[in-house]
């Protein structure tokens, strides 16, 4: 049987072709409809966070911008085509003492943020392998050496290195010296990477090279800001570097940081956190400056004052404390003039172990004062946690540890989920209101 297609009539060609321009049709509105009038269109919904907890003061759960928000909507402006478009980045540095360098509160924050931009996934960023400094790390951090390494904080008087912006350093005397390290992912895969930075100060004759099969496409090295850089191709997941010394006299290489990237559009979260460290620990820092300049920071989360003010009511001097993050302040706004600052406000702690610390309510006036003064941003977690006193409440919840200074993993995770929340809040206001 020879069958043939069957002709269409002129009224069905019609028919279909009137179909497929509807169906075309909203494609064409999208490419044709000014950017602007898409973007008002856009709805966000933002998670609200289970109030499971009386004693935490859920009402005053958002970002405080007692300078305005200008500066703040510029750079939602920015989230906002990052995520409804995928275009662009953002980074975010975290900066703080014990509370950042243990890792619970930041990696569910940096999780947190992930979640912002879907299929869009950010660089790793600047880490410090604390394992080499003979100190605690976060779950999320994988390394391992051979030779000997002696590690020096900024926090500890009695400590000397020249140290960059981590605040920490880890030095090795010997000929032949190496560390191997990973990150891992909330889901434990280890973030990949297509670009190492480390940074260091070393001696002429100590050299730092990678070790991998991979093709290196591009090699430079930074005497100002102290790093050796490689770009390679194809991305690895674990970085694997050697330190050897080229001659037999003396020789000395401290590490002060290394930096994973891929250049990928995303929210990449920069964490810095020393056990002990104030304000004045990073004022100690020579290279900070130089080093701070290459993060390119859109956001500094400061969580800097714990360590401050653990000390008497009245040691305590709140307008030094300021100034000291005005210097800071400064140096990051010599990097990027645009960078904002969020605040977190000091966790209620004990002082002493004895009692309360009154010290409190004078960093929560501080930052507000910063704030204001830098168009800044606040979460106050002093206020939402409830207060002066409440950290006795998050200890009976099995949020916070029973020092009265430190958290829980499940209190740092529900922390990082408050701010999360507070601030889709006051991302979600900036969309309603434009």
């Amino acid at each position: 049987m020879n069958i043939r297609p069957v002709k269409k009539s002129k009224k069905k060609r019609a028919v279909f072709f009137l179909l497929v321009a509807l169906i075309s049709l909203p494609a064409l509105i999208h490419a044709w409809w000014p950017s602007e009038a898409r973007m008002a269109s856009r709805r966000y919904s933002y998670t609200s966070i289970p109030q499971a907890y009386s004693f935490i003061n859920y009402s005053k759960n958002e970002l405080q911008f007692p300078g305005g928000n200008e500066k703040w909507d510029e750079l939602f402006a920015r989230f906002e085509r990052l995520i409804f478009d995928g275009d662009g980045k953002i980074n975010i540095l975290h900066i703080g003492g014990s509370h950042v360098q243990g890792g619970a509160l930041t990696d569910k924050l940096r999780s947190n943020f992930a979640e912002l931009t879907y299929g869009v996934e950010g660089e790793r960023g600047f880490v410090f392998p604390y394992q080499l400094a003979g100190t605690n790390a976060p779950k999320s951090m994988k390394c391992t050496y051979t030779g000997k390494w002696q590690g020096q904080r900024s926090s500890v008087s009695s400590h000397s290195a020249r140290w960059g912006m981590s605040g920490i350093a880890a030095t090795t005397n010997d000929s032949v010296a190496s560390f191997q390290l990973s990150l891992l992912k909330s889901d434990s895969l280890a973030y990949p990477f297509n670009k190492v930075r480390v940074y260091f100060s070393a001696t002429s004759n100590m050299q730092v090279e990678l070790v991998s099969s991979v093709k290196v496409l591009e090699e430079k090295v930074d005497t100002l800001a102290g790093f050796k850089e490689w770009i390679f191709s194809p991305s690895m997941d674990q970085l694997d570097v050697s330190i050897h010394r080229t001659d037999s006299l003396p020789g000395s290489f401290t590490l002060q940081g290394v930096y994973l990237g891929d250049n990928n559009n995303g929210i990449t979260y920069n964490t810095i956190g020393v056990n002990g460290a104030g304000t004045y620990s990073y004022l100690k820092c020579p290279d900070f400056k130089n080093q701070i300049a290459t993060l390119k920071t859109d956001v500094v989360v400061f969580a800097i004052g714990v360590n401050d003010a653990n000390c008497p009511k009245s040691d305590f001097d709140r307008l030094a404390f300021e100034a000291r993050y005005d210097s800071l302040i400064t140096q990051f706004k010599a990097a990027n003039p645009k960078t904002c600052f969020l605040f977190i406000t000091n966790n209620d702690t004990y002082y002493d172990r004895r009692y309360p610390n009154p010290n409190g309510p004078q960093v929560q006036l501080a930052m507000m004062n910063l704030a204001q003064r830098h168009q800044g941003a606040i979460f106050d977690f002093f206020e939402i946690m409830g207060g002066l006193g409440a950290i006795d409440y998050w200890v009976d919840a099995n949020l916070a540890a029973k020092d009265r200074i430190h958290f829980t993993k499940t209190g740092y995770e529900y922390e990082a989920d408050l701010m999360y929340a507070a601030f889709q809040k006051s991302f979600g206001d900036y969309l309603a209101r434009r």
